[in-house]
């Protein structure tokens, strides 16, 4: 067991030490351990394991005869009583000993430098690049012990103080005070730093630097470039500080440039191969976003930057955040999310690649003005576009990495801002945009997208000529609308941005994007994408809603069935006045009967899933209320992709739970890992039958925005390759 490990893992430290050669009993032992490590081919890697002396602490490989020196000369690293680096399991936290909160965090610093950059400088032929020189020379001092006669280093040692400082939030004069006291604990040549400056100067070669730029209180402008020396805004007329103070802004934005992260990408040999692994299926499957349409065109438009597989395709994401308790007053703040999409699909998305460029600060959302607090990454966007000298580890040579904007993934208010269309009203649709034919309802006064969905179908369907199987009386002979390339969307908005006159009329346009400053923006296919995750969430919650007619949450309410019988030929579903003068609401029959409603919830509470599937659901379930409290956007998409044609099977029609069935089955082709391209062409088109089978079972009030944008799902697939809902999930 660990703690008979242990034990026999602590005679490494007998029978050594600095000043004497080590005994016969310690050389047995420390050759049993390297022949137990070197015999294991998951540890070994190019004849190397990870070297547990003092000195290199897990961080570098070095073949058996260094390893053996270096233990000889500096012994083993402090607490290396359980071998995780070398086959062995991690002991529990609560074992004296172990990996408690004592020791694990005194070395985190040197592993992060080695996961960033590499164990040491490759073998050079070629000049580093200067941003690369400092920081392989900072990865360097990792090894450089404070004094002799300690192992810990000082860059190890500040890491750890500087964190100590934020997590307790020390002035620097409290800091200075704390090193002031610790040198006079240590030997006079100690190489610890003297002060804060000079601490910070130790980690200069992370190039992780972060601007603070003041901005209009009312978000109107950035005092910034042109603007930096001005007191008040030129929009608005704001003053930049607060009132009685000394020049403290009353808002400011940090930004956090992303070319030295992406630099540092390459600076590692293995993750520089990573960065050029992306190549297109050759067998017709989409696993990667190089496999679909818009990178592949844009490879085409700009041959140059595709073929150079090193430059770096990025994607964005921001929501809003309340960093505070609930109980406080309401803040959000923005932050705004960059992404490579180099990466292989195992590695895509992981929250270690996504890097946070922007903090908007609050305390509400920027709503139209996201543009303008995002300038400074549209500069910096601007610079990467014409490239920045890089050093490829793998290659060890230096090269113009350029960078590029491929598009972004939101919730849908945040879409509109990032945008510059409004996601509300009747042209709410950003794919659509002014060609749409969705109307207010009368009674519900929301918009509503029902019977919009006809004229994507085949100019032949039959669906087209039902009259009264959607709309009274109508037939759909018009056309699907053309999808605008981004020469015609811009001239669209310089007509249109500031026309207050013809908003929501004829326009949905807010404002004009940061982006559309870069040059290649207008070629993109998709500079934008719609967020599965919260339209699956939504339409779920709809589904489940409606057929268990949840008061204030369904669909179908009194206003739905008044706006029905104006709209639609169902008269068995129309309100009828019963004579006490109330108004009796039919039976749907996409409604669950009153009887069945409680066996739905209490099979939820026998559900067991394994471990990380999903949320525990049984804990939600409340069987008064015949509702699920709790579910989060995974545990949605676990339901409508796996629960739901299982718990409405026989409780509905036949044909309703034949199209839910369908729509689950659909979500559930276009989120698999691996889509095949005949498969999303066949969604394409399967996708409208879908929902106008939906038009024909539910009412009006059901179709709002969410249930429209499921049309435009699979070509967005097909642009943009496997659905990027794991960006969505680690933010």
């Amino acid at each position: 067991n660990q703690n008979q490990t242990m034990e026999d893992h602590e005679r490494m430290y007998t029978g050594w030490s600095r000043t004497q050669a080590p005994s016969n009993d310690w050389i047995e032992n420390t050759n049993r351990f390297l022949d137990h490590a070197f015999s294991m081919p998951n540890i070994v890697e190019d004849e190397t394991i990870k070297c547990p002396c003092a000195r290199c602490r897990n961080c570098v490989r070095n073949k058996r005869f260094t390893v053996e020196m270096h233990l000889c000369r500096f012994g083993f690293k402090e607490d290396y009583k359980i071998w995780t680096a070398h086959g062995e399991g991690l002991i529990d936290s609560s074992i004296e000993g172990g990996y408690g909160e004592g020791f694990g965090e005194t070395d985190r610093m040197d592993e992060m430098l080695v996961d960033l950059a590499g164990e040491h400088p490759p073998p050079i032929d070629e000049e580093p690049a200067a941003y690369a020189r400092a920081f392989y020379r900072m990865v360097e001092s990792a090894e450089q012990s404070v004094h002799e006669k300690t192992t810990h280093s000082s860059l190890s040692a500040i890491a750890r103080l500087l964190a100590l400082k934020s997590q307790y939030n020390m002035s620097i004069a409290h800091f200075e005070a704390n090193l002031e006291l610790i040198h006079e604990l240590l030997p006079p040549e100690s190489k610890l730093p003297k002060d804060f400056y000079q601490s910070k100067k130790l980690f200069e070669g992370l190039c992780m630097p972060y601007i603070k730029i003041d901005v209009c209180y009312n978000n109107c402008m950035l005092y910034y470039k042109d603007n930096e020396s001005k007191e008040k805004c030129d929009v608005c007329g704001t003053s930049r500080y607060e009132v009685g103070s000394s020049r403290v802004p009353r808002k400011v934005l940090r930004y956090l440039p992303i070319t030295n992260r992406l630099q540092r990408l390459y600076a590692h040999k293995n993750t520089a191969k990573l960065m050029q692994s992306h190549k297109p299926c050759t067998t017709g499957k989409m696993v990667h976003p190089c496999d679909g349409e818009a990178w592949q065109q844009f490879d085409r438009d700009f041959p140059d930057f595709g073929n150079d597989r090193r430059n770096v395709r990025l994607a964005f994401a921001t929501d809003g955040f309340t960093p505070f308790s609930l109980a406080a007053a309401p803040y959000s703040c923005w932050p705004v999310f960059v992404t490579p999409l180099n990466l292989p699909p195992g590695t895509l998305m992981k929250s270690e690649y996504i890097f946070l460029a922007l903090v908007v600060p609050g305390p509400e959302h920027p709503g139209k003005k996201l543009g303008i607090l995002m300038q400074p990454l549209v500069d910096e966007l601007m610079c990467l576009w014409g490239g920045v000298e890089t050093f490829d580890a793998s290659l060890k040579k230096n090269f113009n990495m350029r960078a590029a904007y491929m598009w972004s993934v939101h919730d849908f208010p945040a879409y509109g801002n990032f945008f510059g269309w409004s996601t509300h009203g009747r042209f709410a649709c950003p794919v659509c945009l002014c060609d749409s034919l969705a109307f207010t309802l009368h009674y519900g006064r929301k918009a509503c997208w029902f019977d919009c969905h006809r004229r994507f179908l085949p100019s032949d369907h039959e669906f087209r000529f039902q009259a009264n199987a959607f709309r009274k009386n109508t037939v759909v002979p018009d056309e699907a609308p053309r999808h605008l390339t981004g020469e015609e969307i811009f001239a669209q908005m310089n007509r249109f941005v500031g026309d207050t006159e013809n908003y929501g009329i004829l326009h949905n346009w807010t404002h004009m994007s940061g982006l559309w400053q870069l040059p290649y923006y207008c070629k993109l296919l998709l500079p934008h994408n719609i967020d599965m995750m919260h339209n699956e969430k939504n339409l779920a919650e709809a589904v489940w809603n409606t057929c268990f007619d949840v008061t204030d949450k369904t669909k179908d309410n009194a206003k739905a069935r008044k706006d029905l019988a104006e709209i639609c030929h169902r008269p068995s579903l129309h309100l009828k006045l019963k004579a006490n003068g109330k108004w009796d609401k039919p039976w749907a029959p996409y409604c669950i009967n009153k009887n069945d409603k409680p066996k739905i919830p209490k099979w939820f509470q026998t559900l067991k899933f394994p471990d990380g599937y999903a949320a525990n659901i049984r804990r939600g379930v409340n069987l008064l209320q015949k509702k699920i409290f709790g579910l989060k956007s995974h545990d949605y998409h676990i339901f409508m992709e796996r629960l739901l044609p299982v718990a409405f099977r026989g409780f509905l029609p036949e044909n309703v739970w034949l199209c839910l069935a369908e729509l689950s089955f659909f979500y559930r082709q276009l989120c698999a890992k691996e889509l095949s391209k005949d498969t999303i062409y066949s969604l394409e088109q399967q996708v409208v039958v879908l929902v106008c089978k939906l038009e024909k079972i539910f009412p009006p009030g059901f179709f709002n925005p969410m249930q429209h944008l499921i049309i435009h799902l699979p070509r967005e697939a097909r642009l943009g390759g496997p659905v990027q809902i794991p960006l969505e999930l680690s933010i």
